[in-house]
This record gives structure tokens, sequence and C-alpha cells, in this order.
């Protein structure tokens, strides 16, 4: 990131600079040289809209310069410079190929040659640049299953808690001069204006510009007249790009939401996910060595499970796992706040009579999970549930209402048979 914060920098010192053809030098150079700002924007604004590539040259030198796209070796446009006098030079370069077309937004490699590049073994010096020629943020927020065009909902006239819709800013750009998130009512009247140009970054180290603001549909106190209200994000990168996101619709509803909560019980036959998306357990495998354990139904309950894990011949990295992934999904939890919490019991007992075999329920929450070892037991309260949002604008999955998500698995030579689950789940729903 220093790096490219230091090639930016260069580049508005060479930007600022008049456009020369030779600067005059006391001493030769001592080698070849090429440099270059490190984005620019030929989108016709007058910001940035040339690439102005300064080149330096330790003696009488005939000049060639090719342009490929960055981790290519496909070349764009090559250029004839011809003979040319030491000392340091610039051209400019306005984003397009050979014959005169509009290049894509991505990074490119700009090569010197002291000699025709085509057959040449290689350049005398190099520098990148990334063309960047537009300005595109996103906004969302969840729609608890509810589907990718649901206008999203927020009930500020509820008491049982302080009701918020998250409103999710990002720009995946990285360098943004400003970005800022505004809400209308359907008059088009700005009621929330909100700067959310934060710099994140992730656990890998890269970085992305943006926030999320959770927005109660509340102004002085007093909640806001129910109806149609829009949101948007508008802002600018560091090269003169402006851009706005889609607009967003709210619904800022007159009802009330009110806790609920209910209990259901399943077979694990007819609970249990072969989505391989979902998981990687018995069902799907795990690429050259699954695990070998089986998940088969049970031989002492109906509509039950057995989960027969067993060690595993060589090759090694084979699993002595049996597991397989459970869900419950709760149509009811749809389109306002999805779940808020889900616990799982189970009721089972070893494969064979008299042996000692376990097994290993696990309900899984973003913040933290709650396991039982046994062949009966309960799991606790898991809050914030990983499926708890329900599938609707991240996951390309085709599942879509919340759900209750939990695994079952025996380890090494246990085997256990599970006679049924009970989910017991709480969550918003609208005051009837």
């Amino acid at each position: 990131m220093f790096s490219r914060l230091v090639r930016i920098v260069i580049g508005l010192v060479l930007l600022a600079t008049p456009a020369l053809t030779v600067v005059p030098s006391s001493a030769a150079p001592a080698d070849y040289a090429l440099s270059a700002p490190a984005t620019f924007s030929p989108n016709g604004d007058g910001t940035k809209d040339g690439l102005r590539v300064r080149y330096t040259l330790p003696r009488r030198t005939h000049v060639y310069l090719a342009i490929s796209g960055d981790g290519t070796q496909r070349v764009h446009r090559t250029v004839d410079l011809g003979v040319q006098p030491r000392g340091t030079h610039v051209w400019t370069w306005d984003g397009r190929n050979q014959s005169g077309r509009e290049l894509p937004d991505k990074g490119y490699v700009i090569r010197m040659y002291d000699a025709d590049p085509a057959g040449h073994p290689g350049p005398v010096a190099s520098a990148e640049a990334r063309l960047d020629s537009s300005f595109k943020p996103e906004l969302t927020t969840p729609t608890f299953g509810a589907g990718r065009r649901a206008v999203a909902r927020v009930f500020p006239r509820t008491r049982v808690v302080a009701d918020v819709i998250d409103l999710r800013a990002v720009a995946h750009e990285g360098e943004v001069a400003f970005l800022e998130l505004v809400i209308r009512n359907d008059r088009g009247r700005v009621v929330r204006r909100a700067d959310v140009d934060e710099r994140i970054i992730t656990a890998g180290g890269t970085f992305y510009v943006g926030r999320t603001v959770s927005w109660a549909a509340v102004r002085g106190g007093k909640p806001l007249p129910k109806g149609r209200y829009t949101a948007v994000v508008t802002g600018a990168d560091l090269v003169g790009n402006r851009g706005r996101s889609d607009k967003l619709k709210i619904w800022v509803s007159a009802d009330r939401l009110v806790w609920r909560e209910a209990t259901t019980t399943v077979a694990p036959d007819g609970s249990r996910s072969h989505s391989c998306e979902w998981s990687a357990a018995n069902d799907c495998g795990v690429g050259e060595y699954p695990d070998c354990g089986d998940v088969v139904p049970s031989t002492l309950y109906a509509g039950g499970l057995s989960y027969r894990s067993k060690v595993c011949a060589p090759p090694e990295g084979y699993g002595s796992t049996a597991a397989s992934l459970h869900l419950l999904e709760i149509p009811e939890a749809t389109g306002v706040r999805g779940l808020a919490a889900v616990r799982v019991a189970f009721v089972g007992a070893p494969t064979t009579a008299g042996e000692s075999d376990t097994g290993t329920l696990r309900v899984a929450g973003l913040d933290g999970s709650s396991t039982v070892v046994g062949t009966a037991g309960q799991s606790g309260w898991v809050e914030d549930p990983a499926w708890g949002e329900g599938l609707d604008r991240s996951y390309p999955l085709p599942q879509r209402d919340p759900a209750a998500v939990w695994s079952f698995a025996t380890t090494g030579t246990d085997s256990v048979d599970v006679a049924t689950f009970t989910v017991d789940v709480r969550y918003l729903a609208i005051e009837d």
C-alpha cells in the first residue's frame, strides 16, 4: 500500500510538470529508466486523462515502447519514438490500442526497448499503471431471505427492540476521494446524510472503502412517516471518476415487531441437507480424500440416521468421521429480521446396544457455537446463527428462508443412531 501511495504522489507531481521533450542534465544518466503515475483516467473529464510516461536514456537511442495487459504477453500498442538524445523525455498515452480503440479498465505494463520489440530479447526498462475510467460504489442491505429484489423494511415504532436497517456502502476501487450515503423520502427530501468513506482492511491484507450505517428511520426522537424511501451512495475516486450506486428501495413501516418463539421436532433423514455447496461432509466427500465413515438410514428409528465412523485405510489424509449437515427453514422469519437465536436437542442411542459410543451435535453462530457430546442432549442458545439471515444477496444458492442449521458427527470407531432433533428458534415478527 505504501509503494502504491508513493506512485500516486509521483504521478501528481508529474501531472503538475509542463510537457517536455528533453530535460537537460549536466551528467549523463547511468542507465535506462521508465516511470509513470500509478493510475490514470482517460474518460475526457479533464482530470488525469493521459498517462505521462517519463523515460530516461543514458545515450542516444532509438526508442520503442510496447504496452501490454498486466500479467499477459499480448501487446495492445507499440510506439516508435525514433532516435532520441540522452536525457529525460515524456510521452503521453491516451489509453487506446494500436487501432485507436479505448482499452478496458485494468492494469497495464509499459516496456521500453532500444530496438524493434519484434524478436527483441527483452526491454531495457518497464513500468506499471492502471487504467481506471469509471467509479461504481455499491449499496446493499439484508432482506432476510425475501429475495434479491425485495424492498427492505424498517419498523421504527417497535417497542421491544430499537429496530434498524443496516445499509452497507462499499467502493471496491480502494482509492476514494469521498463516499456519501443519502436517504430521501418519496418527495425527494433528504432525511439522512452520512460520510461513509472509511478504510476497511480485510484479514488477507487487502482493503476497500465504505462502512455500514444502521438506520432507525427516526428523526428528532420521532419515527419518520410510513412510506417509500430511497438510499443511494455517491462518490469519486482519486483520479476524478464520479459515480453512484443503484437506488436501494426502503419501506418505513407503521407496524411493530414482537418476539416469537417456536419449537419443532424433525426427523434426521427429513432435515438432512445434501447440498455440497453447504457442506463437505460425507454427503459430498472432500476432493481426493473424503471422510470414510458412513451416514445411512437407521435400523433403530423410523426416519432416523445412523452415523457410522470407522478408521480409514491408507493412503493418509482420509478422516475417520461420519457427519452430515441439517437444516430447518423458518418461513415466518422471512423478510423481517431472520432468526435471532437457535437451540437444538437430539435423542439417540449407540448403534450397538451396550456400547459407550457418542456423537457430537454442533450449532454454529457468527460469534460462537454450542456443542453437545453424547447420545442425547441439548445445545445452549446460539445468537446470530450462521444461516439465520437466510440466503438472498450474497450466496448463489437455492435456499432462501432463514434457517436453523446444525451438524451431527461421530469419529474414530463410534457409531450412533439419532431418532429426532428438536429445534427451538427465536425471531422478530410483525405484530398481529
